[in-house]
């Protein structure tokens, strides 16, 4: 039964479709003042501050390494704005590359030729 319902909705909705003359049905189907997007760039790094951390703040091993992430929004002006620490070193190293990172600037991410504002994850490689 479910199978007869089922073939005859089919059949009277192709016969409605056939009955239209063919520019409505493209007309129903795409709307022609439809804009997609022109363009999406990310942000850019156009300036950095530098950080300062004393050296008992730093891993103990010499050559080693460990790394700060942090998800950074970057306005439509290129400022940065709210930061969050993603994956933690120490709660002093932490602090300082916040402070520095609050001065850093970028070009901001273009959408349809305008700035927009957008995350960004920004790892820092803290190093001996």
């Amino acid at each position: 039964m479910r199978r007869i319902l089922l073939a005859t909705l089919l059949s009277s909705l192709s016969l409605t479709a056939a009955a239209l003359p063919a520019q409505q049905l493209s007309d129903a189907s795409t709307p022609a003042s439809q804009r997609i997007s022109t363009g999406v760039t990310s942000p850019r790094l156009v300036y950095t501050s530098r950080v300062s951390i004393p050296s008992d703040e730093l891993p103990s091993t010499p050559g080693s390494s460990t790394k700060l992430v942090l998800k950074v929004n970057v306005d439509a002006a290129g400022n940065p704005g709210l930061i969050q620490v993603i994956h933690s070193v120490n709660p002093a190293i932490d602090a300082r590359v916040v402070n520095a990172v609050r001065q850093f600037r970028w070009t901001p991410a273009v959408l349809n030729n305008q700035a927009v504002a957008d995350d960004i994850t920004l790892t820092v490689d803290v190093q001996r």
